[in-house]
């Protein structure tokens, strides 16, 4: 490849129409405009060829032009086909989406965990705190992009199409032991969500108390049962070289938090010397207290409704406990890479 004018010369990359002039020249730069002509900017393709020539998807013919192989048109009329199962295998693509189907809502935290011990377990050349979590972020949006799994916040849940995707391939009762661990997640999920609406009040405030040491909380103490300007719990948070004191307010009902809640909460910020505030509650938030609660120069509440702290109880084993087992599968795509002699 030559380039016309000086290597060193700055260029805007994301900007085709100029670039390729100013950089490329012959028939890298005829390719270039082709590329760009079909709406893709050539700067960006490295990935794809480098996916192309893995997997073999297209080959030189005798003309000297690029032709699909039988893999590439399998790649290109099926989805969810032979060969793109193969590159999810082989990527680590389906093993994430197990992942996530196992764990979910799943935090990226628990996910990097998970995916940095698989990438070991296979040698992968990514070894680097920073090549594993981009090689994580790559197929966390690789997933999204084909609805293979939802985000919420920061937590990643498998979706029915990835749950489909899965079953596919999967040995029957694999599959079946799959459903059954889902199923028992949502039985448990429903123990716990009318377990909480049972506690009395200040036993509920003592189970945030400990959720929030779980969660790394310094300092909590639980509030006087009264006087206390609807501030349940206090705790202190390190948010990188500073800790800073946080107020709580823990609700245990089925109605809905309007906004004079939010509002009352803030306003009691300054007696305890809190930065900031949230709200834990079994129900849901009105739209008007999720406003307020994201008021721009006001002080920041966070609002956590009871779906979100059934996942952070969950997440953190405060009050469940996870029963962990192992269901051994033959990975068929082994057996091929020794007869393709890898």
């Amino acid at each position: 490849m030559e380039f016309t004018g000086t290597p060193q010369e700055p260029v805007d990359w994301t900007d085709p129409d100029r670039w390729i002039g100013k950089r490329l020249e012959g028939d890298y730069g005829v390719l270039a405009q082709k590329i760009w002509k079909a709406g893709v900017n050539p700067r960006y393709t490295t990935g794809h060829w480098l996916l192309i020539q893995n997997y073999a998807l297209l080959e030189t013919g005798p003309d000297g032009v690029l032709h699909l192989t039988p893999s590439g048109r399998d790649f290109r009329d099926r989805e969810y086909g032979e060969t793109e199962e193969h590159i999810d295998r082989q990527e680590g693509v389906v093993q994430l989406l197990n992942f996530v189907a196992d764990a979910g809502p799943a935090p990226v935290g628990a996910l990097h965990e998970v995916w940095s011990d698989y990438l070991r377990s296979v040698r992968s050349p990514y070894k680097t705190d920073t090549t594993v979590r981009d090689a994580l972020r790559r197929r966390l949006n690789n997933l999204l992009d084909r609805s293979l799994i939802g985000r919420k916040a920061n937590h990643y849940t498998v979706t029915d199409s990835g749950l489909a995707y899965l079953d596919s391939g999967a040995d029957p009762l694999f599959s079946e032991l799959q459903r059954l661990v889902r199923k028992q997640e949502a039985s448990a999920r429903d123990q716990l969500r009318n377990a909480l609406l049972e506690l009395d009040p200040f036993a509920f405030e003592h189970l945030i108390k400990r959720l929030l040491i779980e969660m790394g909380y310094r300092d909590v103490y639980v509030t006087k049962a009264s006087g206390d300007g609807g501030v349940d719990v206090v705790g202190e948070i390190e948010l990188g070289i500073t800790a800073i004191r946080e107020v709580v307010q823990a609700k245990r009902h089925s109605r809905t938090i309007q906004r004079t809640v939010v509002d009352a909460l803030r306003g009691s910020l300054f007696r305890f010397g809190a930065v900031r505030g949230t709200i834990i509650t079994t129900s849901k938030f009105a739209t008007g207290a999720e406003d307020t609660a994201l008021e721009l120069g006001a002080a920041p509440i966070t609002l956590i409704d009871g779906e979100k702290l059934i996942d952070l109880l969950i997440e953190h084993e405060v009050g469940v406990r996870k029963r962990r087992f192992d269901a051994l599968q033959v990975d068929v795509d082994a057996f091929r890479d020794v007869e393709r002699g890898v």
